[in-house]
């Protein structure tokens, strides 16, 4: 849907009018009009642009031509949150993730994957995320020494219980990812002229979002939304999930990493040799030097 769609501004204005009631709910704001019919009341209104939209609403993410139309889905509003942290080469992606119902039920206990595919660009360590309170698993084998140009993209599959908050579930997957070493480049002529130094754009495309719930198959409300991955981090044994569409702030998360200038490759080949070239000599001269025993003392 693109942003000029009337439905697309009715899906914004639902979205921040139930937000505010939210704040006003959790905050308990103490103001003239007494609360309780003040939430209830935007609620409603909520409500109805939601229900209202629902219909003619296009997730930008999940959603293609190849699914059917699915009554289930029309009930469930799911919102993401994606935001990057931390400068340098080592950094964290976030990912907050609420689900809204209206029209639609789900049982106390569901549990949502996060399939992310990570670029060549990033890795992720998997001794590190044992240490984390977070269950992932790889599909792959990740070396973590490889440039870029060398590695191979991967998928990663974070599993994560959703928090019951009156109709909504929540929760959040805060995953370390480093930048890999890229090959170095040229600049352009517009970088020499700003004086800039060379970089490379890495992206991460958005992830699915795969859930299941005991006690109800939720993939059989949507057939065609039907995916069959993995159970758990162990990655033994694979169950079948229902892919849900979304909401999500950014289309992808884009990172700059610094790369070498390969106008500089001379210098630098030609300093590095000399260093070499000068710690051998320097080392041949200290083994080739005779060195006289120091005489032991008497007694």
């Amino acid at each position: 849907m693109t942003t000029g769609h009337p439905v697309y501004y009715i899906d914004i204005l639902t979205f921040l009018l139930f937000r505010i009631w939210r704040f006003f709910v959790n905050v308990k704001i103490d103001i003239k009009i007494k609360m309780p019919t003040t939430a209830q009341s935007v609620f409603l209104v909520s409500f109805v642009l939601f229900a209202s939209s629902s219909a003619l609403r296009e997730y930008e993410s999940g959603k293609s031509a190849r699914f059917k139309h699915c009554d289930f889905l029309d009930g469930v509003y799911t919102a993401v949150m994606r935001r990057i942290f931390n400068a340098g080469f080592h950094k964290e992606l976030s990912s907050d993730i609420e689900i809204m119902l209206t029209t639609s039920l789900l049982p106390p206990k569901c549990r949502i994957v996060v399939e992310e595919t990570v670029p060549r660009g990033f890795y992720v360590d998997v001794d590190q995320l044992r240490g984390l309170d977070l269950k992932t698993f790889t599909a792959a084998e990740v070396d973590v020494e490889k440039p870029e140009f060398e590695a191979e993209a991967f998928r990663l599959y974070a599993f994560r219980d959703l928090d019951t908050q009156e109709n909504l579930r929540l929760t959040s997957v805060l995953l370390p990812v480093h930048s890999r070493y890229h090959r170095p480049r040229e600049l352009t002529p517009e970088e020499r002229k700003r004086g800039d130094s060379p970089t490379q754009t890495v992206k991460m495309q958005n992830p699915r979002l795969l859930l299941s719930c005991e006690g109800d198959d939720v993939a059989e409300k949507c057939p065609d939304r039907a995916v069959t991955t993995f159970c758990d981090s162990t990655g033994l044994t694979k169950c079948e999930y229902l892919q849900i569409p979304y909401k999500v702030n950014v289309n992808a998360v884009e990172v700059s990493v610094p790369v070498g200038n390969s106008d500089h490759a001379e210098f630098v080949v030609g300093v590095t040799t000399l260093i070499v070239s000068g710690g051998t000599i320097y080392l041949l001269g200290a083994l080739a030097r005779k060195v006289e025993p120091a005489p032991f003392d008497t007694f």
